[in-house]
């Protein structure tokens, strides 16, 4: 219903937060966080990090500039890369990065504490008792201060030399120090009520907190800028000679640009940002100092006449930007109408998408490298998750809230969503994570997944919150908004804890080649080469992605995007405004009922029976196909369960996607809350009807009585519900997405003008409040079933040896230059090689010296006391030879492959007959070792002088 009425009412800006003390949280967050991940970036060098060795020493070349050829050699070679650069290429300590921070703040506390001494002093500032005599003007400010509720007058000081109407409050919220200005004191007496106006905003200042925080970041800045970001600079522009002089500058040239881009879009991101915080503070100071009575049309208003053309226009907003007190003519509009308040910008949600990423990696950096797959690492994509819910989520709830209010338009949620994304995105390529060689990514086209990202995740919290805002009939609002704020941050956490890892290898280096799942398929789930290639093909196209989805994490947001707007469904329909609406309102006698979220309608039910009927008879089909299959090889029933998998995998999301695409067609209000309801009750619906169909085509019976007919199942029967119980919740909740979006685009299209539409909702209250608690009730009880089903499933086998993960990630030779490769070679060696050449050399001295001993005393036996250890060193130098890096020129990569054979054979067989005196064997696995030694010998002759 929408309401009709000559003005719109006026929105009390206490009712729901603020949001800017979040926003100055996210930069003390982001400045902190970049002191110490910079400063290790500039200690790290002298300690011998960050050098291209250990690459260098696994056949890796930094001239190539594309991220999968380096990626490729890292995961390859994952353990003794990271092995090699422990050793030879270390990180500063541990310390160093948390040592940087505490500095900053030491230094910004300092700061803090002698700035308004040295403001005073700077400023010539005096007590307002050496000119106020009579204490006429004190007086005067004591009732100034009553009326705002402060406990006292803050100190007051003059600035005599100022001649300005102005004033200006500074120092800390607990010792607030507030300068007046020498021509704001000569016109108090013939404009008293501008005087007022202005006392009255500083106080506003102070009893909105704003003095604290305001001044922190400004002395958190300048000490950042003068410990962090000035070394860091100087060190790079040094650095930056010997770079050019590299014969690695050709990949190195975006790596040093983006090293130096990094500070510009620092200083460009936490200046745009405090500034655009500060000027919504001013604005609240404006709107506490108008409620305590000053009318702040008595100040020196200059309204400068709008700009004409496009161009004065555009440099007038860009200049706008950069400003910390907002114009006049915004500061005037916004007593009258709250909704500049309200309202969600563009910029903030830029910058908190930028800032988002910069946190997130730098994070990182704090953490020891072992830990940064591990839950620890997750630590980061928790702490940006909840700073953007933080920002952009509180933002999202308000720009609702006071829109439902207020009888307009509620944002869909979807152009503050591109802006969020499009920050994200411009973050990412500053830093070196998608692209470390590179200008671009090696697929910048995945990048479109942080734009899709940050669309779904404002246009959800958008929708939800209308929802909740129409319903909740407490007395505060706020219990409804932590609900859905909650739900925000677990969806944004999974989202950064996958982009970490499988986003940013599918960006930099993109999937898995479909010739090295093919061999996945074909040697552990028993696939033979022709059968039904194609098959192969498309599940080795989309299993990695489906892997990365399905974790524990993923499908708890996934449970929280539909069960949380499903919650509404429980609530009684009300007949007038809520509690908190009338709180929240300057004109309490409106009556207007804010419920529009109760119940269903009956056409989008028949949607939910159609769809899971679609699925039980879509699995049929499936299982009908099945049938008409021969019975495999024991050894190739794997992939014929795997390919049942994958068809009842796209049968059932095919019907969700279905049934999400009617329901959005249906509904007009809501539709991507409605289409992730539908689509993910019917693919649960689904889940249960493809265990039904089973059990009711004996395929559930012993293994030995369903061997011959239902031989494409997978055993045992239970995980016919785990095993793609993830993918089908995970893919269901995007198709409803993709939908909804199609939908309301399409309808957008079609209507320009907002008409008479069905509504999915009714305003009229419905008797039958328990069915539909209990029906809510068994849903999300399914809900929680399903990802816990899903958790128990164990992960897909993975490939084991060295050689099945080069053929999997497709390691292959590249080729380089021959000063690349005699660089390649001189680092391999140095970086491990030839320690391992010392460690042989030294026990074959050892076992020649005892051999000698041996022969001269002219025993018979040999004394296992003394050959069992030296046989003990040669097995254990061979095992880590053969773990080590292979050699990057082939000939050398065949003696030392023959030397690790000889060795570990030898070594073997050394132990072997020590322990059954086998005289024989003893001599025969020393000849071993001897010719292992002369392979090593002729592999040291390859070595580039």
């Amino acid at each position: 219903m929408t309401r009709t009425m000559a003005a719109a009412p006026r929105i009390d800006e206490r009712a729901m937060g603020a949001g800017t003390t979040m926003r100055f949280i996210l930069l003390l967050t982001l400045l902190l966080v970049s002191s110490g991940s910079m400063m290790q970036v500039v200690a790290s060098t002298y300690y011998g990090g960050y050098g291209y060795g250990c690459l260098l020493a696994a056949g890796g070349d930094p001239t190539q500039g594309t991220n999968r050829a380096v990626s490729a050699r890292i995961i390859a070679y994952h353990d003794a890369y990271w092995a090699c650069v422990d050793r030879y290429e270390p990180a500063a300590p541990w310390w160093l990065p948390l040592l940087w921070p505490v500095l900053v703040v030491a230094a910004a506390v300092a700061l803090f504490l002698c700035l308004p001494s040295w403001k005073a002093w700077r400023g010539r500032l005096v007590p307002l008792d050496v000119i106020d005599h009579d204490g006429e003007i004190r007086r005067g400010l004591e009732d100034f201060a009553a009326v705002a509720g402060l406990a006292r007058v803050p100190r007051i000081v003059v600035d005599l030399t100022a001649v300005t109407t102005d004033a200006v409050v500074f120092g800390s919220s607990r010792r607030p120090i507030v300068c007046l200005h020498g021509g704001l004191l000569a016109r108090r007496t013939a404009a008293p009520d501008g005087f007022r106006a202005t006392v009255m905003h500083e106080f506003a200042h102070i009893r909105n907190g704003d003095v604290t925080i305001t001044y922190a970041t400004i002395v958190v800045w300048r000490v950042f800028v003068v410990l962090v970001l000035l070394p860091y600079v100087l060190w790079y522009l040094t650095a930056i000679p010997t770079s050019v002089r590299s014969p690695f500058w050709p990949g190195e040239t975006a790596l040093t640009t983006r090293g130096l881009l990094l500070p510009v879009c620092m200083i460009l991101l936490v200046y745009l940002a405090r500034s655009d915080v500060l000027r919504s503070r001013e604005i609240y100071a404006d709107l506490a100092a108008t409620r305590w009575g000053a009318d702040l049309r008595s100040l020196a208003f200059t309204v400068s006449a709008p700009a004409r053309g496009r161009l004065r226009q555009a440099f007038g907003s860009f200049a706008e930007l950069w400003r910390t007190h907002p114009r006049w003519t915004l500061r005037r509009d916004a007593v009258t109408d709250s909704a500049v308040l309200f309202g969600v910008q563009a910029l903030p949600m830029f910058l908190t998408g930028a800032a988002a990423p910069l946190i997130d990696v730098q994070v990182a950096d704090y953490l020891p490298l072992v830990a940064r797959g591990t839950w620890m690492g997750q630590m980061s994509a928790l702490l940006v998750a909840g700073l953007v819910t933080g920002v952009a989520g509180v933002a999202l709830w308000r720009s609702v809230a006071h829109a439902v209010l207020t009888g307009r338009r509620a944002p869909s949620g979807v152009r503050a969503g591109l802006w969020l994304g499009a920050g994200a995105a411009a973050g990412e390529l500053v830093l070196n994570r998608i692209a470390v060689l590179g200008w671009l990514p090696d697929h910048p086209v995945v990048l479109a997944l942080v734009l899709f990202a940050g669309v779904a995740f404002a246009w959800w919290t958008a929708q939800c919150a209308e929802l909740w805002v129409r319903v909740w009939p407490g007395r505060t609002i706020r219990p409804a908004m932590l609900l859905g704020l909650a739900a925000a941050w677990l969806v944004l956490f999974s989202w950064f804890v996958w982009w970490q890892s499988s986003g940013v290898l599918l960006t930099s280096t993109g999937t898995v080649d479909l010739a090295g799942m093919r061999w996945i398929l074909q040697n552990l789930y028993g696939a033979s080469p022709g059968d039904h290639p194609a098959t192969q093909s498309a599940i080795g196209a989309v299993w990695p992605v489906l892997t990365s989805l399905d974790t524990p994490l993923v499908l708890s947001a996934v449970m929280a995007l539909w069960v949380v707007p499903l919650l509404t469904w429980t609530f009684r329909p009300t007949t007038g405004p809520p509690l908190w609406a009338l709180d929240s309102l300057n004109e309490p006698g409106r009556s207007e009922a804010l419920d529009k979220g109760v119940p269903l309608r009956r056409r989008v039910l028949w949607v939910v029976l159609l769809g899971v009927l679609t699925c039980w008879a879509a699995v049929a089909i499936v299982m009908g196909y099945m049938h008409t299959w021969q019975p495999p090889p024991v050894d190739r029933g794997g992939f014929y369960a795997l390919v049942y998998q994958a068809w009842v995998l796209v049968a059932l999301v095919a019907a969700a996607a279905a049934a999400a695409t009617a329901a959005s067609v249906v509904a007009s209000r809501y539709r991507l809350l409605v289409a992730l309801i539908i689509a993910e009750v019917v693919a649960l619906g689904g889940l249960a009807g493809r265990f039904v169909l089973a059990a009711a085509d004996g395929c559930l019976q012993p293994l030995n009585t369903m061997a011959t007919r239902c031989h494409w199942l997978p055993h045992p029967a239970w995980t016919l519900v785990q095993t793609i119980t993830g993918y089908v919740l995970v893919l269901a909740a995007v198709a409803a997405v993709v939908a909804a979006g199609i939908v309301s685009a399409a309808r957008k299209v079609r209507s320009k003008t907002r008409g008479a539409t069905r509504e999915l909702y009714s305003a009229r209250p419905n008797g039958r409040l328990a069915a539909r608690r209990t029906c809510t009730a068994v849903l999300c009880a399914a809900a929680v079933a399903a990802p816990l089903a899903a958790a128990a499933q164990q992960g897909s086998p993975g490939p084991g040896t060295l050689s099945e993960v080069r053929q999997v990630v497709g390691l292959d030779d590249a080729v380089v230059s021959t000063e690349i490769r005699q660089l390649q070679m001189k680092a391999w060696w140095a970086h491990g090689g030839w320690d391992l050449d010392k460690r042989y050399k030294t026990d074959v001295a050892r076992l020649s010296e005892s051999l000698k001993d041996a022969a001269q005393a002219r025993r018979g036996n040999i004394d296992p006391s003394i050959f069992g250890p030296l046989c003990t060193r040669m097995s254990q130098i061979a095992g880590d030879a053969g773990r080590y890096f292979a050699a990057p020129d082939h000939k050398t990569q065949a003696f030392w492959q023959t030397f690790i054979t000889q060795a570990g054979n030898g070594g073997r067989n050394c132990q072997k007959s020590l322990g059954e005196e086998n005289s024989e064997l003893f001599l025969a696995s020393m000849t071993e070792l001897i010719e292992a030694g002369k392979a090593l010998q002729s592999a040291r002759a390859g070595l580039p002088r």
